[in-house]
C-alpha cells in the first residue's frame, strides 16, 4: 500500500490508492463470507429442529391412511401417586431376607420430589475380583395404586479394559518410575475400579404413546445411570488387601426429554465408537460434556458453539483481508512479523505435544490450520532464504524491505526477549530433567517445549506491544480481526471449563484474554489520528470522509 510515517507518532500520507480493489475484490469476499455465515445458521437451525423432535415428539391424533383416531396409552404412574423405593447392597440383587439399605416413600411429582442420597462402604476381596464377582446395587419401586413393581440393578465395580500405560523413566538416572498396579477383574485383559457414585433414575413421563410404540398402559423406566461415568471419576483398587471404598447412591427423577436425549446420545456414541474406539479421547470428551454438564449450561454451550464458528470465520476473513491489503514495508514496520515466525515454531511443538497427549482431533485440526495461516502471513512480509552451515542447508527469513537497524523495533524486542528468557528456559529444562519422570527423550523434549510455549506464549506477544509503544500508534493493527478473535477467546474460556483438555492448553485460553486487554489499553493510550487518510484496516479513506479534518502533523 505504500504508507509512510514522518514521525514516530503520526502517519501522514498514502502513495497508492486502493478503493477500487477494496470495492470489487473485497466485495466478493464479503458476499462469500455472508453466504458461509448463512449456511452455518441454516445448518444449526436444522440440527436444533431435529433435536426438538427427539426431545419433545408429537404424535398425530388421526391416522392419515385410515382417517381413524389413533389409540394412545398413558403411564400407569400418574402425577400425585404414592410410590415406595427400596435399595440393597450385596453380592446378589434384590435379596429377600436382607433388610434394605434405604426404604423411602415419595410422590410421583416432578415439582415436589426431592432427591435421596445415601453413603455406604463397599468391600471387595481379591478372590471376588479374580472370579469376576461384582457387588450389586439393586433397586425396586412399588406402585401402591396398581400394585406394579419396576426394578433395576448395577455393579459397584466397573470392568474396563486395561489402559495402555507406558513406562516413565528418570532419564539421567536411567531408573524406572514406579506405577501403581491395578487388580484384574475376571479376564486378565480387564481391570477393576470402584464406582464412587451411583445414579438411580426413575423417568417422569406423562406422554401418551400410540400403539406402534406400546401395546397398552406402561410403567416408567427405572435404571442405574452410568452414562455420566468417566475414568477419572472411578476409584483405583490395590492388588494386595481387601479393597474398601466409600460410595454414594443418588435416587432421583429424570425428565422424559432428558431420557430421550440420553438414549439418542448413547446410540450415537455406540456408532461412533466403531470409528474412534470406545475409549478414545474424543468419545470420553463428548460423553463427559453431555453427561456432566448442567442442562442449561449445555444448551448455552451448543448455542455459543455456533456463534464460535461464525466469529472464528469472521476473524479469519478479516485477518486475511488485512494481510492481503498491506504491503511488505507496512507489515515490517508496524507488525511484529518475527514474533509470528517464532510462533510458528512454537505451534509446531504444541501440535506434536497435543498429538503425543492424544488430544481432541478438533484441537489438532485447529492448530494445524493456524500454522498454515501464519506461514502465509510471514511469507507476505519476508522471503525464505537458505544459508549453508558447512554443508548443511539451513532456512532463514529475510525481510523483503531493507530497514535501518535503529528503526527495526521488531528485531530489538526479539533480541531482548531471547536474552531475558534463555536462563529461565535452561533452568526449567535442567529441573525437569533431574526431578520429573518422562517416557523418553522425545517425550521430555515435547513436554519441555510445550511447557515453555504455554507459559511464555504471552511474553511472545510483547514485541507487538513494544512496536506500538515506539510508534505511538495502533492504527495499523487489524482491529476487526482482534474483536472477533476476542469474542471467540471468551467462548474458549467457557469451553475450557467443560471440555477435557491438557491443563496447560486450558491455561493458554485465559492467557489470550490478557493480551487482548493490553491491546485495548494501548488503543485508549494512543488514540487514532482522525486526520489520517487510511482506515483501521489500511484502506484509503475517500475525500468525503476526510473533509473538514485538520492538516496532517509534521515532523517533530
Amino acid at each position: 500500500m505504500g504508507k509512510e510515517a514522518k514521525s514516530s507518532g503520526d502517519v501522514v500520507e498514502t502513495k497508492e490508492e486502493q478503493p477500487k480493489g477494496k470495492s470489487k475484490g473485497m466485495g466478493l469476499v464479503n458476499k462469500g463470507s455472508n453466504a458461509v455465515v448463512t449456511l452455518i445458521l441454516i445448518y444449526a437451525s436444522m440440527v436444533a429442529n431435529t433435536f426438538r423432535g427427539i426431545l419433545w415428539p408429537k404424535f398425530p391424533d388421526i391416522d392419515p391412511n385410515t382417517h381413524g383416531f389413533i389409540t394412545k396409552h398413558n403411564n400407569i404412574f400418574r402425577d400425585g401417586d404414592t410410590l415406595r423405593a427400596k435399595l440393597w447392597i450385596g453380592t446378589t440383587a434384590w435379596p429377600s431376607k436382607k433388610p434394605p439399605l434405604a426404604d423411602v416413600n415419595f410422590t410421583y411429582d416432578w415439582d415436589e420430589f426431592k432427591a435421596v442420597s445415601t453413603k455406604f462402604n463397599v468391600n471387595v476381596t481379591q478372590a471376588q475380583l479374580k472370579k469376576g464377582q461384582n457387588v450389586f446395587l439393586s433397586v425396586e419401586v412399588f406402585h401402591e395404586q396398581s400394585r406394579r413393581t419396576v426394578r433395576a440393578k448395577g455393579g459397584l465395580v466397573k470392568q474396563m479394559k486395561k489402559p495402555d500405560v507406558r513406562e516413565k523413566f528418570k532419564l539421567l538416572e536411567r531408573s524406572i518410575c514406579p506405577e501403581d498396579k491395578e487388580p484384574s477383574f475376571g479376564k486378565r485383559t480387564d481391570i477393576a475400579r470402584g464406582i464412587p457414585q451411583m445414579q438411580v433414575r426413575l423417568v417422569h413421563d406423562t406422554t401418551a404413546y400410540p400403539d406402534w410404540i406400546t401395546n397398552g398402559p406402561w410403567t416408567p423406566r427405572l435404571f442405574v445411570d452410568e452414562f455420566w461415568l468417566t475414568k477419572e471419576q472411578l476409584v483405583k483398587l490395590n492388588t494386595t488387601d481387601t479393597n474398601t471404598f466409600e460410595s454414594e447412591v443418588h435416587f432421583s427423577l429424570m425428565s422424559a426429554a432428558r431420557f430421550r436425549f440420553q438414549n439418542h446420545m448413547e446410540h450415537s456414541f455406540s456408532q461412533n465408537a466403531k470409528l474412534f474406539g470406545e475409549d478414545s479421547e474424543e468419545m470420553l470428551q463428548m460423553r463427559d460434556l453431555f453427561a456432566n454438564t448442567n442442562p442449561v449450561l449445555l444448551v448455552v454451550t451448543l448455542i455459543v458453539s455456533v456463534l464460535h464458528m461464525i466469529f472464528e470465520f469472521l476473524a479469519f476473513k478479516n485477518d486475511v483481508e488485512f494481510w492481503q491489503s498491506c504491503d511488505a514495508a507496512t507489515l515490517n514496520k508496524f507488525v511484529s512479523v518475527k514474533s509470528i515466525a517464532v510462533g510458528i515454531i512454537m505451534q509446531i511443538m504444541l501440535l506434536a505435544y497435543l498429538w503425543d497427549e492424544s488430544a481432541n482431533i478438533l484441537v489438532l485440526i485447529t492448530s494445524l490450520a493456524s500454522i498454515v495461516i501464519d506461514v502465509w502471513k510471514v511469507l507476505k512480509a519476508m522471503r525464505l532464504k537458505w544459508i549453508f552451515f558447512w554443508f548443511i542447508p539451513l532456512p532463514t527469513l529475510e525481510s523483503k524491505v531493507k530497514r535501518e537497524k535503529a528503526d527495526d523495533f521488531d528485531s530489538i524486542a526479539m533480541y531482548w526477549l531471547a536474552v531475558g528468557l534463555t536462563p529461565l528456559i535452561a533452568g526449567y529444562g535442567i529441573y525437569s530433567l533431574i526431578f520429573e519422570c518422562h517416557r523418553g527423550w522425545y517425550s521430555f523434549f515435547l513436554n519441555f517445549s510445550a511447557s515453555c510455549v504455554y507459559s511464555l506464549g504471552f511474553i511472545l506477544m510483547t514485541p507487538q506491544v513494544f512496536i506500538n509503544y515506539k510508534h505511538k500508534t495502533v492504527a495499523y493493527l487489524p482491529w476487526r480481526k482482534f474483536v472477533y478473535r476476542a469474542i471467540t477467546t471468551f467462548i474458549d474460556d467457557l469451553f475450557a471449563f467443560i471440555i477435557r483438555m491438557p491443563t496447560m492448553h486450558r491455561l493458554s485460553c485465559f492467557r489470550d484474554d490478557i493480551v487482548f486487554f493490553i491491546y485495548l489499553y494501548q488503543r485508549r493510550l494512543y488514540p487514532v489520528d482522525r486526520s489520517r487518510t487510511f482506515d483501521e484496516d489500511g484502506y484509503e479513506i475517500s475525500g468525503e470522509e476526510t473533509s473538514g479534518s485538520q492538516e496532517v502533523k509534521k515532523d517533530k
